[in-house]
């Protein structure tokens, strides 16, 4: 069995779904949780420079959130069953990489986190919305293409499934409770997948953060 290291900060951010993955899985791994201290002497250590980052026993590192998730996806069994599924959940998985690093979107975390002083609600309004009007028809059709079970493939949660309702569920989280009611889709998928044995505990016992 291997040995997992999550380099990240508090915050849920790009290693949220990282963690859920481990939690869904019931795979052990270290959560290393770094401050303003502790990362400056670790980041000349890291392949790019940032995190998150995955040590895998104790000396390979892999960066980049979907890159890990898709490590984690394949080695923990929830993946497809082909290269055809597999194909789609990737597919997938860009089009939610696409909406986390839209502009506004990405930059929501630093008005979240008090380093951009703009109003939180007019900056929710005015910037994050659009993206969810661009991406979250895409999501909601491919969910919708599934069935009507909240998931993208078939009845079995991927890394995909995890990776979704994190990114959309923060939107219900930091900004609008309302800013998913024209998607049900997209709202069933994060009722199911944050309701499941695992991912359940770990949202109800994990430390609130500012995003």
């Amino acid at each position: 069995m291997h040995t997992y290291k999550l380099y990240y900060f508090v915050n849920r951010g790009r290693a949220e779904a990282i963690r859920q993955v481990f939690h869904l899985s019931g795979t052990p791994f270290t959560n290393e949780i770094l401050t303003a201290e502790t990362w400056p002497p670790l980041k000349d250590e890291m392949p790019l420079y940032q995190v998150p980052v995955l040590e895998v026993d104790g000396h390979h590192k892999i960066g980049q959130s979907v890159a890990i998730l898709r490590y984690l996806g394949n080695e923990l069994g929830l993946n497809g069953k082909n290269h055809l599924e597999n194909g789609r959940l990737d597919m997938i998985a860009e089009v939610i990489q696409e909406f986390n690093n839209d502009p506004g979107v990405g930059h929501w975390a630093y008005v979240l986190m008090g380093v951009d002083h703009q109003d939180k609600e007019d900056y929710f309004r005015l910037k994050v919305r659009p993206g969810i009007g661009k991406y979250a028809p895409l999501i909601e059709k491919m969910l919708m293409e599934n069935g009507n079970n909240g998931l993208f493939l078939g009845d079995k949660e991927t890394w995909v499934d995890v990776f979704a309702a994190e990114s959309f569920g923060r939107l219900l989280d930091y900004g609008e409770e309302s800013s998913l009611d024209a998607y049900p889709h997209i709202k069933a998928m994060i009722t199911r997948v944050h309701n499941l044995p695992g991912i359940r505990e770990h949202i109800h016992n994990r430390e609130h953060t500012v995003c």
